[in-house]
């Protein structure tokens, strides 16, 4: 748990730790207008003048100052109709949205002992000194770290979201992300009884626009409104998508933010009349590519009348695709009944369904001839299974009890597989490790919640999934026959493979099932300490 004893900021403060200091550049004017047109002739010829034929061109080299670490962490899960959410939808104060919302925590952690601050995304006035803002927090979290040693700081964050009962019953979490000028999200739904709560999150020092774009089961949706929407510097803006695009029993959406970087997530849910059936964040996933990975996908047997109990999401944004899917598992590679090959209809989502299988944790790659886009779904509770992989005309079968559900975002093998993730306390994780390619080896930090090293585990993993409880890790290390698992606030996964990928699976019991929600490890801080320089 991160503690500040200043957590009120400016919306993007300035670093405290700097590798060096910008001085300022003093510029003495022309006094002569004629003078200012020479200077400026000149300069413009001798940047447009070519090389002399056969010069040499040196390549220098120059250290860059590390850069500031800034996470941006979901805020709590909400009922759709919260009144702080939107203008455009009545609220009844009769029925009070904290009542159910659960409790709601960001733990967060960073590597080597690295400062971290924390402050709540556009209500720095509602954190008086001495609240810690990772503590029931209110709205998306910023946290900034760094920079550490020679590159940026490794840090990272969760936000969990924990209700047994009520609209929002469910493990809700989601880890705290970078701001990007591109997010794709992938899941959620606007049909009747679902909500699909689009968060965007803007937590630099100017406004930024984003762009947006949906897809849905017969192609590309034409928003009912303008598809844009203005973020003002250090806020948070709430847009709910079923407003824009009713009745998407599927939907992909598609951001691109301009004058600033931005983070996203989409809050998922879903209601049949008073039985609850379920709610999880749709956080963003791998850019379009032509192989996507979908790792800790927990799929456990199918329902008594045999309906799929999880689904993998797909989407071919720009062109028709033909997918190949390989599912692997504890024992290896598992063919997938009735779906090893599929083919996209360019702009239509399409749901796949992952039924049939025993139970158990797998990773599923998905190999295209085009750009697609993926994820995951699975879910938990109802002695009849969720209607998720079923058409829109087809037979729906409502669930005899709350349904619990979890998306699992999309990963790029071919990047740095290296990364961390915060685990939250009070509920059991368990990584769930991968190679897609060649066997691999992976070194596992246990890390606390001041982020010092608790344990170190060395394994190699292979074609087949790998699944490790937090107990296991700690049984698994030399040297930690003492060490409490409770203590274990995050892990650390290294390695130098291309092929691995991996994520954490939460899960909690309750007395009506088990409530489970994935953790998939942002993409690790680029480390640039120099960049080259042409001198002419």
């Amino acid at each position: 748990m991160v503690t500040s004893t200043d957590p009120v900021l400016p919306p993007d403060p300035e670093p405290v730790h700097r590798a060096g200091r910008v001085g300022r550049v003093l510029v003495r004017a022309a006094t002569g207008a004629g003078v200012l047109g020479l200077t400026a002739a000149v300069v413009t010829i001798g940047s447009l003048t070519p090389p002399r034929s056969g010069g040499q061109v040196e390549q220098v080299s120059v250290p860059v100052p590390p850069a500031v670490t800034t996470l941006v962490c979901p805020g709590p899960a909400r009922l759709p109709t919260a009144p702080d959410d939107t203008e455009d939808v009545a609220y009844d104060p009769q029925f009070d949205p904290t009542a159910q919302e659960g409790t709601t925590g960001v733990t967060a952690l960073s590597v080597g002992a690295v400062p971290l601050t924390a402050r709540t995304l556009g209500a720095e006035a509602e954190n008086p000194d001495g609240v810690d803002p990772t503590t029931d927090p209110v709205a998306g979290t910023v946290l900034r770290a760094g920079p550490g040693g020679d590159g940026a700081a490794w840090a990272a964050g969760t936000t969990l979201t924990r209700a047994d009962e009520g609209d929002l019953r469910g493990l809700v979490g989601g880890a705290c992300r970078a701001p990007a000028a591109q997010s794709w999200l992938v899941g959620g739904s606007t049909s009747l009884g679902s909500s699909a709560r689009l968060v965007l999150q803007n937590p630099g020092s100017t406004a930024a626009t984003v762009d947006l774009s949906l897809w849905g089961p017969t192609g590309p949706v034409e928003p009912a409104g303008a598809p844009q929407f203005l973020v003002p510097a250090g806020t948070e803006r709430v847009v709910l998508l079923e407003g824009l695009a009713a009745e998407q029993r599927r939907i992909v959406v598609g951001l691109v933010a301009s004058g600033g970087l931005v983070t996203a997530y989409l809050q998922d849910s879903r209601l049949e009349g008073l039985i609850p059936r379920g709610v999880d964040l749709v956080t963003a996933g791998a850019m379009p590519a032509g192989r996507q990975v979908v790792p800790g996908l927990a799929v456990q047997e199918s329902g008594a009348d045999g309906e799929d109990v999880a689904v993998l999401r797909l989407l071919a944004p720009h062109e028709d695709a033909s997918v190949e899917i390989r599912l692997l598992g504890v024992e290896g590679e598992v063919e997938l009944p009735g779906a090893t090959s599929v083919d996209l209809e360019a702009g239509s989502v399409l749901d796949v369904p992952v039924g049939g299988l025993p139970a158990g944790d797998y990773t599923v790659v998905v190999e295209a001839d085009a750009p697609v886009v993926a994820a995951g779904m699975v879910t938990r509770g109802g002695d009849q299974g969720l209607d998720v992989g079923a058409e829109e005309d087809g037979p729906t079968t409502g669930p005899a009890g709350p349904v619990e559900r979890a998306w699992v975002a999309s990963v790029h093998p071919s990047e740095d597989a290296s990364g961390v993730l915060a685990l939250p306390p009070g509920v059991d994780a368990r990584l769930v490790l991968a190679s897609v390619g060649r066997p691999a080896g992976v070194e596992l930090e246990l890390r606390d919640a001041d982020g010092a090293v608790l344990a170190l585990v060395e394994s190699t993993v292979a074609g087949r999934t790998t699944s490790l409880t937090v107990p296991a890790l700690v049984d698994m290390a030399e040297g930690a026959d003492e060490l409490d698992p409770a203590r274990v606030a995050g892990v650390v996964v290294r390695t130098a493979s291309p092929d691995v990928a991996w994520a954490a699976v939460l899960e909690a019991g309750t007395d009506e099932g088990v409530l489970v929600s994935v953790l998939v490890p942002p993409p690790s801080p680029p480390d640039r300490p120099e960049i080259t320089v042409r001198v002419r």
